[in-house]
């Protein structure tokens, strides 16, 4: 029982220091975070915070980060079950200053605008059999296949660039976390997907029919993992400029809340 109020005394204690945070907003403090901004987030969110691999960090209302306590414990903590790491290399003052950089670069309203025409993408998607594969969440219903990433809410984790190009090139732009994978089992049975586990003993194959196979480590005779191989064939032959307009356009209308 003393354990349990420890506990509860604990996470409201964290809840308070993220509450009660103020940003600095001196010169020297944006300098510094942007500084470290660019040493650390620009892989993912670009230079000027518009996205990419990353979420678009130029909008004036972040998803994860309504308010600046929100913003310092995602940099500082993460995401989990994202690609966003913690900030575990720098200290709260740190993160403070890249979460003050990363507010200014929202100050201005994002006014860019993507060509091509939703609905027409809405149409590709459904027949080139995107739904075989990504998953979509609307309201509170789910549809489509497992095998691929969850696009509910892609538009707000990639910029229309960064959709474009995984369109054209699959491969060049993989998530992290979407390692593809071919086991060969000691009794001869061949497995390809992607790797959706692993630890020391045992591995988690998904299939590209969708269906997830737990495997021992003793029971394989191969496992060989391939980060720049792509089961989603590239359109850069298969759709027209317009066409690869309107399907990106799309991909960033579907912001489907987090």
């Amino acid at each position: 029982m003393r354990l349990l109020l420890l506990w509860v005394s604990l996470v409201a204690c964290a809840a308070d220091d993220f509450d009660n945070i103020r940003l600095p907003d001196t010169a020297a403090d944006l300098a510094r975070g942007k500084k470290l901004y660019l040493g650390s987030c620009t892989y993912c969110h670009g230079p000027t915070g518009d996205g990419g691999k990353g979420a678009d960090l130029s909008r004036r209302d972040l998803v994860r980060a309504k308010t600046d306590g929100d913003l310092v414990r995602v940099i500082e903590i993460g995401v989990p079950g994202t690609e966003m790491p913690s900030a575990w290399h720098m200290t709260r003052r740190e993160v403070t200053q890249v979460a003050a950089f990363v507010r200014s670069l929202a100050r201005v309203e994002n006014s860019g605008t993507v060509p091509g025409d939703a609905a027409r993408g809405k149409a590709l998607y459904a027949r080139h059999g995107c739904s075989n594969c990504h998953t979509l969440k609307q309201g509170d219903l789910y549809t489509g296949g497992y095998m691929g990433p969850d696009l509910s809410s892609i538009g707000l984790k990639r910029n229309a660039a960064h959709l474009r190009r995984s369109l054209i090139e699959p491969a060049e732009t993989l998530p992290d976390d979407f390692v593809p994978i071919k086991v060969v089992t000691k009794a001869g049975k061949s497995i390809e997907g992607r790797r959706t586990h692993e630890d020391t003993f045992a591995l988690v194959v998904r299939d590209f029919a969708g269906n997830n196979h737990s495997l021992l480590k003793s029971d394989l005779q191969s496992a060989v993992l391939d980060a720049k191989r792509s089961p989603m064939p590239g359109y850069k032959d298969k759709l027209s400029a317009a066409e690869l307009d309107d399907l990106v356009a799309y991909l960033v209308s579907l912001k489907e809340p987090l």
